[in-house]
């Protein structure tokens, strides 16, 4: 059985560092990186003594892949430089890269399996997306709970059968983030991993023809585990001045973000929008199933993780927002001051 792992820069509260590593070892990963791009002792804490958890400090290498030399600017460029130097030095078969909030799902046979079964001439295997959306009335067990969303190719045409005018404004395709999948990358063929793609060269970031899609896994997006981590996320992306922002969004994206900050101080204003974008009726979510765009899929995220770890975290959504309030309390300070956003009205309770 092909042997593979997961490579992840990480900048969350530890709970969902720690989800994130469990949930994959107990999948069948051998090795699941994660570089840290701010010091995380919490994080450590909990993975200590893990095995296949492999933490990396930032610029524990020296930067010396490819004779870089330095730490690279942005988020994304520091993704390419992570994922990409932990292919070019692994043992196994496969690695995948994703974000600390994007989980693997298989369609039933193990991993390593569904690798076997990719052809030989495929270098990397797209993973296509779904995201995470709360059905209003249905309470979470956990910040992993709720349905997942696929990506409507016939939604700028037919969207209006399930969403009103403004929830349209905040999706592209029929979800909040990203729909482009991540990369699952063979290794030994010579490639990189860029954010989403397997790439023939690094600095083009020339995307690898030799891809198949789907390979019988699916990456569960959560794109905000709470309410709070949402707007954070919102919030911090706009910050005009601030350099370590992802390089480009869509135009839903640019939506959500200039709604969030424009209401920022209000917290009405904030909890329509989010119910607008993150949230459905039963009614809509009916509508999905009719169209085979919802899935009810239970992955089980807190459970698998609470078995290999010897001290599992509190996922509830009152224990991640503290969490999330204690490692960002001076992004919230700088937040607040410019728009009047205060954590505590979103916080789970």
């Amino acid at each position: 059985m092909a042997s593979w792992g997961v490579v992840a820069m990480v900048d969350e509260p530890a709970p969902l560092v720690a989800a994130f590593v469990g949930h994959h070892l107990g999948l069948g990963a051998a090795e699941v990186h994660v570089c840290l791009d701010r010091p995380n002792p919490a994080a450590r804490d909990l993975l200590a003594g893990v095995p296949g958890a492999v933490l990396h400090a930032d610029g524990a290498d020296g930067w010396r892949y490819r004779d870089f030399g330095r730490r690279p600017e942005t988020m994304n460029a520091r993704q390419k430089y992570h994922a990409s130097r932990i292919l070019a030095e692994t043992r196994l078969d496969w690695i995948l890269h994703c974000d600390c909030d994007e989980y693997l799902q298989p369609s039933g046979d193990a991993i390593g399996t569904l690798l076997d079964r990719v052809p030989h001439k495929a270098a990397w295997v797209q993973v296509p997306v779904a995201e995470r959306v709360e059905i209003r009335g249905q309470p979470l067990a956990d910040i992993f709970g709720g349905a997942f969303r696929l990506p409507w190719e016939r939604f700028a045409a037919e969207g209006g059968q399930v969403y009103d005018a403004l929830t349209r404004q905040l999706l592209q395709n029929g979800v909040c983030g990203h729909t482009m999948g991540k990369a699952f990358v063979r290794a030994g063929r010579g490639l990189f991993i860029g954010v989403h793609h397997g790439l023939t060269q690094y600095s083009a970031a020339r995307r690898s023809p030799d891809m198949v899609k789907g390979g019988g896994m699916r990456l569960l997006h959560f794109d905000g585990l709470t309410r709070l981590h949402f707007a954070l996320k919102m919030l911090r992306y706009g910050l005009a001045d601030r350099p370590d922002n992802p390089a480009a969004h869509s135009r839903a994206r640019w939506t959500q973000i200039r709604a969030m900050g424009e209401d920022a101080g209000t917290e009405d204003c904030l909890l329509a929008l989010y119910r607008a974008a993150k949230t459905i009726s039963e009614k809509q979510a009916q509508a999905l199933s009719d169209r085979k765009l919802l899935r009810g899929w239970a992955p089980g995220i807190g459970p698998r993780a609470a078995s290999l770890l010897p001290r599992p975290p509190d996922l509830s959504a009152a224990a991640f927002d503290r969490a999330l309030i204690a490692r960002e309390g001076a992004m919230f300070d700088l937040i607040r001051a410019r728009t009047g956003f205060d954590p505590q009205a979103l916080a789970a309770k």
